[in-house]
């Protein structure tokens, strides 16, 4: 968690910069108040070698990157911005499966996969996504040893339901607010720069989890499917402006 948090203020941090100046306050936030600076160099090296971050170079020793992978990390391969900013070009993907019950391993796992590509839940074995199907059309066909069992239709409902009656009817927006709710507790309650690391610890896994846990219901839908009241933004920006204010400070040559 404190790699991920820590990977996550670099990208913030570094917004539109290359580079950052990295204060080893961080590693003793990160590791405790005992934590050595050999310790903290020990943990950046086994970033550099799994591809996250390059080191600093003789002529820079103050500065860290982020490479692209260590950005995709930090933001566990999924981009809220990217997503609610992507086009729609009006066309719904239904997944319905027919799956006997004899079958429940087979079952659970398909809905684990539907889930899990962010498919909202509409009724019976009927899913439901604004987003084409390929990639997950294969994998779920791979899952089952009677693809037949499944069907996969793009089009429009014919009976005159609004595109925000399916939002409502897939997805649970009460419980996807009720998580984000719990993320914006967390910026409110965000230590101060001289309160102890240990309390700065507790605050940051409290946060992390939140966050994964309201990222982890929301489907992230395009801008224009997002229902009124949807709190994913106000919770992104929240969590963007602390992450900045953290970084300013624990990365600042000044700390």
């Amino acid at each position: 968690m404190e790699t991920r948090f820590f990977l996550e203020c670099l990208a913030e941090a570094s917004i539109g910069a290359a580079d950052l100046l990295l204060n080893p306050t961080l590693g003793r936030l990160a590791s405790g108040s005992g934590c050595r600076d050999d310790c903290f160099e020990k943990k950046l090296r086994i970033l550099a070698a799994r591809g996250v971050i390059v080191l600093p170079r003789a002529a820079d020793p103050r500065i860290v990157r982020l490479t692209r992978q260590g950005r995709e990390l930090a933001r566990s391969g999924v981009d809220p911005e990217a997503c609610w900013a992507r086009e729609w070009d009006g066309t719904w993907r239904f997944v319905l499966f027919d799956v006997a019950e004899v079958d429940r391993k087979v079952r659970d796992r398909l809905r684990r996969e539907l889930v899990g590509a962010r498919l909202g839940y509409l009724q019976g074995s009927v899913w439901v996504s604004p987003d084409p199907l390929a990639v997950l059309r294969k994998t779920v066909e791979a899952v089952t040893a009677n693809p037949e069992a499944l069907l996969f239709i793009d089009g429009r409902p014919c009976a005159g339901e609004s595109d925000a009656a399916i939002v409502d009817g897939a997805w649970c927006f009460a419980r996807i607010n009720a998580a984000y709710r719990e993320n914006l507790a967390a910026h409110r309650s965000m230590p101060r720069v001289s309160d102890p690391s240990c309390q700065w610890r507790e605050w940051l896994a409290w946060e992390r989890e939140t966050w994964q846990a309201a990222l982890t219901l929301d489907p992230l839908l395009p801008r224009r499917l997002l229902p009124a009241g949807y709190l994913g933004r106000e919770a992104f920006g929240a969590r963007r402006k602390a992450l900045r204010a953290f970084a300013a400070h624990f990365f600042s040559p000044s700390a």
